[in-house]
């Protein structure tokens, strides 16, 4: 779930526990230089703090007494009796979100009272209902659909139990949460005033009450009555059948040519016959002025989106032929009568919108002679009132939101975890959303609306949507060219909860991630463009021996990538293989956005799925000031740059990232200036005369990785990069802005599976500086009557300090003489800034370095502040051609120039 920030330990107090299995050379470094160590660790919230804290945020507010029907009889019986439930009593608190502010639509002239009859009487026809004065045509669309299936037979699973039925209460349940919930009410419904009616839904048979019943089940679920105003048929499907639903646009471009194409035609045949349930609506959008007025009464289905957008019809008679906008029917059956027939069988529960069109019921078109052997199959449903026939062409125009919630057979196989994002595992996305200076980004939702939708393989073709998140993607649309388009790869992204998934043979694999509705957190439907969170999810394939969490998205590895979805659930199908294994990476829309989620993984055939563990974070904190801006690695004074040493006891794969805390936490984002870009480069370091240690300088052999290579376009926020360590071998890391002189404080922050040790260096000022040996000043050592014409340089110390300087050689194919070409250097006292020698300048040497045939040479000389010195680098022969680099570095500041 999480992960720990680095803790300091001292090598030599805490024993050889501590330092066991560490790297020698990074223990020396930390012993010689007295400086603490740090070891990244992992640190997880106590268990039973997390599982309670996701169980909390995944209870049912209206079912936090737990208690059953039995209880409910046996301690909340009146006189007469009857039950009266005190978790959601009759009153006002059980129709409003606020009873404060009720709703400009809600009646005043509400009572409630007790009903009697039959819970259900099955009749063999499709359910007929009335809505009442509450728009809930979301539910109850959804409620018909599922009833009006398989005979009724899903709506008998949503019936617990009505045992009680007597003393008035009755249990139902609903799919909420990634698990069935019980639901206990009693059969007090609010009536209206004066009159015999229901106020809210009630069934077209007088006596039953299954409607009334479950929607005040549902209602207790939400929190009130009113709370079921608007919301997305989809997701209700899944309240009520356990199933994945995603809805489909057809208006879209794409939309229009999958119906051109016959792709929606084979999806509608290959839906019903998996027994799946399907609902359209055909969406209209009211009047501008009316779109966002609070108080128009919304729509029975919202804007299809569940968005709640207030849509007004201002034709009366609705749609054409009889048909009604933005009212939920449901597809009951399709059927091809030769080549040039295609027929869609649907059924409208409300007392209007029957189709009268072609192919309805007494039509003309049922006396084509070609559909005179057919015509008894088709006779069957015409007993059926509440069903009617239409042209497909006719449905595909006038439906422009079709929502399917997919249903498998018992043999499938599912697993639900319930899990969340806590702490440093809320890793947020894999790219960090591009940032628009002019529109300060409040949230991840906008972004999410934006991200355009791939398409999803769904049987013998595939219908593209536009939506984000609203249909399945697989590994048609998937992989890592679908990722949205962002500016840099995020750091904490390796952070978020992974699952490592295994199948025993070839299979079709669904996965599914939901987070907390929240229509049941804030009591009242939440339009979809204004939830806060948003979700994504990836898949990734990766060789079966694999065992361990990924630390980055490779080429080839994404199987499927969905964009960030405000809705409640998002879902990816693909196909799995024995032969690898499968990572799913569920992250919020943010990094350190927390919540609680639950996942799904269903196939057909069995699978296996476990939590990979948390990494190992390590997190220190520093700042560029005074000489420590030293700038990129291109920059002369790049070594004085901070730097770490750091290293592992096995081999491992690290993330590490550099993050500018002033920008990060800034209210106003300014555009990125490329000027100062931030770097991290990860390096070789120098071996001196007490082992390896810090870098003056660094050459692009010397370099192992760097983030400024690995990430397309710089940033000034944050950088990250990741590279593979080899186990007990130190590295250097330094942090660096693109231009010197830059202060700033910075994050640096590095996970891994395994434990990393990181040893802070010293502080140190450190120039480099290029030169050449021509024909005028090559002039050989001291005993050669021309050394005063090699190169100089002027240095001052600001106090006294010790000094390291190194003379370094530019490689050259040209062989080397074994003593002319010996390097070495002399440290003169001067008179001045000027770097004027005066008298003999060997009386003026105050040190001077051993010549030695390696291409470079260090020494350590301690010089006084405030002294001018000139350095003289030299080859021990006269006339030895050459460029070199001399780099100067010591703990205190300095001046240093070529004269």
């Amino acid at each position: 779930m999480g992960s720990r920030e680095a803790s300091p330990s001292r090598p030599g107090t805490s024993g050889g526990k501590v330092l066991r299995g560490r790297s020698d050379a990074l223990v020396s470094v930390a012993n010689r230089l007295r400086s603490p160590m740090y070891v990244s660790d992992r640190a997880l919230p106590p268990e039973d703090v997390t599982v309670n804290t996701i169980e909390g945020l995944l209870r049912i507010p209206s079912l936090a007494s737990g208690r059953t029907e039995e209880q409910l009889v046996a301690s909340f019986c009146g006189e007469e009796g009857l039950v009266i439930d005190p978790d959601f009593p009759p009153g006002v608190s059980s129709l409003y979100p606020d009873v404060n502010q009720p709703p400009a639509s809600a009646p005043s002239n509400v009572t409630w009272r007790r009903v009697s009859g039959t819970l259900y009487f099955p009749t063999g026809k499709t359910p007929r209902l009335l809505q009442g004065i509450l728009d809930s045509g979301a539910f109850l669309g959804a409620l018909a659909a599922v009833a009006g299936s398989r005979s009724g037979e899903l709506l008998l699973d949503l019936i617990v139990s009505d045992d009680a039925s007597p003393h008035g209460a009755y249990t139902f349940q609903f799919f909420k949460h990634g698990c069935w919930q019980a639901v206990v009410v009693d059969n007090y419904l609010p009536c209206v005033s004066g009159e015999e009616r229901l106020a809210f839904a009630c069934s077209a048979v007088v006596g039953e009450l299954w409607p009334s019943l479950l929607e005040k089940a549902y209602a207790k679920v939400h929190g009130s009555y009113y709370a079921l105003s608007g919301g997305c048929v989809h997701e209700a499907l899944v309240d009520l059948t356990g199933g994945v639903g995603f809805k489909v646009k057809t208006d879209s471009l794409a939309g229009a040519a999958a119906i051109k194409e016959g792709c929606l035609w084979n999806d509608l045949q290959t839906w019903l016959s998996a027994k799946s349930i399907i609902a359209c609506v055909a969406r209209r959008k009211g009047p501008a002025r009316n779109r966002f007025r609070p108080d128009a009464p919304p729509s029975p289905t919202g804007d299809g989106d569940g968005n709640g957008a207030h849509l007004q019809v201002e034709d009366p008679d609705g749609g054409p032929y009889g048909l009604q906008y933005n009212q939920v029917y449901s597809v009951l059956e399709v059927r091809a009568v030769g080549d040039a027939i295609q027929l869609v069988r649907l059924h409208c529960p409300w007392p209007r919108g029957m189709w009268n069109g072609p192919w309805a019921l007494g039509s003309p078109q049922w006396d084509i002679p070609a559909v005179a052997p057919h015509l008894e199959s088709f006779r069957t449903t015409w007993d059926d009132e509440a069903t009617f026939w239409m042209p497909f062409a006719d449905f595909a125009a006038l439906f422009n939101r079709i929502h399917v919630c997919r249903m498998f057979p018992p043999t499938w196989h599912q697993l639900t975890l319930h899990c969340g994002w806590q702490g440093p595992s809320a890793g947020g996305p894999y790219y960090l959303q591009p940032h628009d200076p002019a529109f300060p980004a409040t949230g991840a939702a906008p972004a999410a609306d934006r991200s355009p939708s791939p398409s999803f393989p769904t049987g013998s073709a595939s219908v593209s949507i536009s939506g984000a998140g609203d249909r399945p993607t697989g590994a048609a649309g998937g992989g890592s060219g679908s990722a949205p388009v962002a500016s840099a790869v995020s750091s904490t992204w390796c952070c978020n909860p992974q699952f490592r998934m295994t199948v025993r043979k070839a299979c079709e694999v669904v996965v599914c991630l939901g987070q907390q509705d929240p229509t049941v957190s804030y009591r009242s439907h939440v339009p979809k463009r204004h939830r806060k969170r948003a979700i994504g999810l990836q898949v990734l394939r990766v060789p079966l021996e694999s065992l361990g969490r990924r630390w980055e998205i490779r080429s080839g590895e994404a199987v499927a990538s969905l964009p960030l979805s405000t809705g409640r659930e998002v879902v990816a199908s693909f196909k799995a293989s024995p032969d690898y294994a499968y990572v799913v990476v569920p992250h919020a829309g943010r990094a350190g956005e927390e919540g609680a989620f639950i996942l799904r993984t269903l196939s057909a055939s069995p699978l296996e799925v476990e939590q990979l563990p948390a990494p190992l974070c390590l997190v220190v904190g520093g700042q560029w000031t005074a000489f420590l801006t030293g700038g990129n690695r291109y920059c002369p004074s790049w070594g004085s740059n901070p730097q770490y040493m750091v290293s592992c006891s096995q081999r491992a794969q690290v993330v590490a990232s550099l993050t500018r805390l002033d920008l990060k936490y800034a209210l106003m984002k300014a555009p990125r200036d490329p000027t100062r870009d931030l770097d991290l480069v990860l390096a070789h370091p120098e071996q001196g005369p007490d082992g390896p240690g810090r870098r003056t300088a660094v050459r692009d052999a010397d370099v192992v990785a760097a983030a400024g290579q690995q990430q397309l376009g710089g940033s000034n926020e944050e950088v990250v990069m990741s590279v593979v360590l080899e186990p007990e071998t130190p590295y250097i890391l330094v942090p660096s802005i693109s231009t010197p002189g830059v202060e700033a404080p910075y994050e640096l922050r590095l996970m891994s599976g395994v434990p990393l040790e990181l040893v802070p260096l010293p502080e140190m000022q450190s120039v480099q500086l290029p030169g050449e040996w021509t024909a005028e000043t090559a002039g050989g050592c001291n005993v050669n009557p021309l050394w005063r014409r090699n190169p100089k340089y002027h240095i001052v110390l600001t106090s006294f300090g010790r000094v390291r300087i190194t003379l370094s050689r530019v490689p050259s194919r040209k062989q080397r003489h074994p003593v002319d070409d010996m390097l070495g250097l002399y440290i003169l006292r001067a008179a001045g800034p000027d770097g004027e020698v005066k008298g003999d300048p060997r009386r003026a040497i105050v040190a001077e370095s051993t010549f030695v045939p390696q291409p470079d040479t260090t020494a350590e000389y301690e010089l006084n502040g405030g002294c001018h010195y000139v350095i003289m680098p030299c080859t021990y022969g006269p006339g030895r051609l050459g460029r070199f680099t001399l780099s100067v570095s010591t703990a205190t500041s300095f001046q240093f120039k070529a004269l």
